[in-house]
């Protein structure tokens, strides 16, 4: 997720946030040794410097179809770059021009239907027959899953949908495992059911129950059958 993170960064040159939490800062376990070579390392429109040599005139924030401006490295050629703060033309250079304003707005947001087609669709695993799905994302995945085996075993099927990549939001995706419960339950951290609140937004999906917690503490399987069997009740 995070090599994901630095290329799309580079390729759509923009700000990428790895959201994470302190239960998993905070935790540890074995994992598979990480193989450096099978991560691939995508720099976007990066110019060589051949390339930035060539340019007579080099445009920063040139604009283009999908938004994405050629790039040249400061310092590493004859281009020079240049980004002043505020708004700025095609060369870099500030601006208080409402036209130039209104095109680099634009241009920045034809970014967004690249990044939509970059987004993974959430991890969803599905079970026959199933009564519910329960609905999370970062470190809630292990106690949603024990809960969904847990539910099993006291023949009650649960689909387990786990959001990976929360923005530009998989909104088809999660549509779609919502569709195949009559009841969708979202398990998450805070007080005040922010991912519930985005799928209702994104998909327009109401979603059946929230089961929220925000004492600091990690929510647990047990957590959440304890509030499960109350909705029931």
């Amino acid at each position: 997720m995070t090599a994901k993170a630095f290329n799309l960064a580079e390729k759509y040159q923009t700000p990428v946030i790895i959201l994470t939490d302190t239960h998993l800062a905070d935790s540890f376990s074995d994992v598979d040794r990480f193989d450096l070579s099978k991560v691939k390392i995508e720099r976007g429109g990066l110019l060589s410097d051949a390339e930035a040599n060539k340019l007579s005139d080099y445009k920063r924030h040139k604009l283009t179809e999908s938004g994405i401006s050629p790039r040249a490295l400061p310092m590493q050629s004859r281009a020079l770059v240049v980004t002043d703060s505020d708004e700025h033309d095609e060369s870099g250079h500030l601006t208080d021009s409402a036209e130039y304003r209104r095109q680099q707005t634009a241009k920045r947001l034809k970014k967004y239907s690249g990044l939509k087609m970059e987004i993974g669709a959430p991890r969803f695993q599905e079970m026959p027959n199933a009564e519910m799905t329960l609905i999370g994302w970062g470190s809630t995945y292990g106690a949603i899953k024990e809960a969904s085996d847990e539910m099993k075993k006291e023949g009650v099927a649960c689909n387990v949908l786990h959001i990976t990549e929360i923005w530009p939001f998989p909104a088809e995706s999660v549509a779609a495992a919502l569709k195949k419960t009559p009841r969708n339950v979202v398990i998450e951290s805070n007080a005040t059911g922010q991912l519930a609140y985005l799928i209702h937004a994104e998909t327009g999906y109401q979603v059946s129950q929230q089961i929220n917690k925000w004492d600091g503490r990690p929510i647990s399987c047990r957590y959440i059958l304890n509030e499960l069997k109350k909705a029931v009740r």
